[in-house]
């Protein structure tokens, strides 16, 4: 029983995998992308903003917001962390029940083979899942403006309103 219900948990975290958003690139065209990366703002104050990183300068972020698809300034006083996705991630999910499957044929080495494959492939899948990815703790300000669309701030005949 507590294997049908392991099993059952596996098969519904492989399959309920999160999406990141479409316009990042896969990873064999991370240098070609003409947009910037997917960025969630966790303010110290209001809600969270979620959107692709348009610019930076010293003293403010601007994100494309993804669900109104507007601009949003936000100051960096204003911000208590954040997290950047500059391209898809590498999806495994299906190695987990397919590698531990797989020990079957290891007849009675399975009780042995079968959780070390569990192991491996768990772990593999969640550094797929977690790679292209940056927080505050791993990138300063002043790194994070090379993942937006205009790293060296937005053009002086660029209005806000316009960006799509």
């Amino acid at each position: 029983m507590k294997i049908k219900i392991f099993m059952i948990g596996l098969i519904a975290i492989t399959i309920s995998s999160c999406t990141s958003a479409r316009y990042l690139p896969s990873s064999d065209n991370i240098d070609v992308n003409e947009y910037g990366s997917y960025i969630k703002i966790i303010h110290k104050t209001s809600e969270s903003i979620k959107g692709e990183l348009i610019a930076f300068d010293s003293s403010k972020i601007v994100v494309l917001e993804e669900e109104t698809k507007k601009c949003v300034t936000v100051p960096i006083t204003d911000i208590q962390k954040f997290k950047l996705r500059y391209a898809q991630p590498k999806h495994y999910g299906w190695t987990i029940l397919a590698y531990t499957l797989s020990t079957i044929g290891h007849g009675i080495f399975m009780a042995y083979t079968a959780p070390i494959n569990l192991i491996v492939t768990i772990s593999i899948t969640v550094s797929g899942e977690t790679a292209f990815q940056y927080s505050d703790k791993n990138i300063t300000y002043d790194i994070l403006k090379m993942f937006a669309r205009f790293p060296q701030g937005i053009p002086p005949n660029m209005d806000l309103a316009s960006i799509k």
